[in-house]
């Protein structure tokens, strides 16, 4: 995996496709970059997928507000010296929104999979994460996080190949959902935006995602039928078509 120095700690990514344009991808709570390994690059257009501080293979320790994460992603993005359309799921969402508001000049669109302008967070989960083992948090995900398509078969080999986070990672992260609401600024969102959001998805239900397309002036919205919240790896073929096409449309703009 290729790294970077982000503010002194090791920053890891994947990467692949060829181009002089990129779609950098941002996974959600207790995620990795492995989280988008079904997705393709659209033709000349690379696909960068991030390592959050304190996940996956990136140092640092993971961070509990989304504005931290935020300023994190704007510094690896100055570091790597791209202009990404930058993509986010659930919390990742949350984080590509804050960064959109707050260093819109380093970004070319907005990509917004199930994920909301608020990202409230039940306090039994809150509870469960302060335990020494992650294996609660990921039997609730893993039963809450899909749609009617993948067989238990299939979930159980996803959460093998991505590996544990630990409970520090899941804490933060669920307390920095729990703490975001940009209700009130989500309408001065400028970038072209996509929102993909699974109609099964019970974790960030779709008038999320609904709510988002309202609100930002230059979003479109594309419901992916039979998936839940993890869209891009139940869906992955349709989950693509709709990244090609709005790259491809975003190519007259910049």
């Amino acid at each position: 995996m290729p790294q970077i120095s982000v503010y002194g700690q090791p920053a890891f990514y994947r990467t692949s496709g060829e181009g002089p344009k990129a779609v950098m991808f941002l996974h959600g709570a207790g995620g990795n970059s492995l989280h988008w390994l079904g997705t393709e690059p659209p033709t000349g257009w690379r696909v960068i997928a991030v390592d959050l501080p304190g996940h996956g293979n990136s140092g640092g320790d993971p961070r509990n507000g989304i504005f931290q994460y935020a300023d994190w992603v704007a510094e690896f993005i100055r570091t790597l010296g791209e202009r990404p359309v930058l993509a986010g799921h659930s919390m990742g969402g949350a984080v590509a929104m804050t960064v959109a508001l707050s260093v819109p000049e380093l970004l070319k669109g907005l990509i917004l999979v199930g994920t909301g302008a608020k990202l409230g967070v039940s306090p039994m989960i809150l509870n469960l994460c302060q335990g020494n083992s992650t294996l609660e948090i990921e039997d609730l995900m893993a039963k809450m996080a899909y749609g009617s398509l993948p067989t238990w078969e299939q979930i159980k080999d996803w959460y093998q190949l991505f590996g544990q986070a630990t409970c520090q990672a899941y804490f933060a992260d669920f307390t920095a959902c729990d703490r975001f609401d940009i209700r009130e600024r989500v309408s001065e969102i400028s970038l072209p935006t996509l929102v993909v959001c699974g109609s099964e998805d019970r974790l960030t239900p779709k008038k999320y995602s609904q709510y988002l397309a309202s609100q930002i002036p230059k979003a479109r919205l594309v419901e992916i039928p039979e998936a839940g919240h993890m869209v891009m790896l139940e869906q992955a073929k349709l989950f693509n078509l709709a990244v090609k096409e709005f790259c491809e449309n975003l190519k007259e703009e910049i």
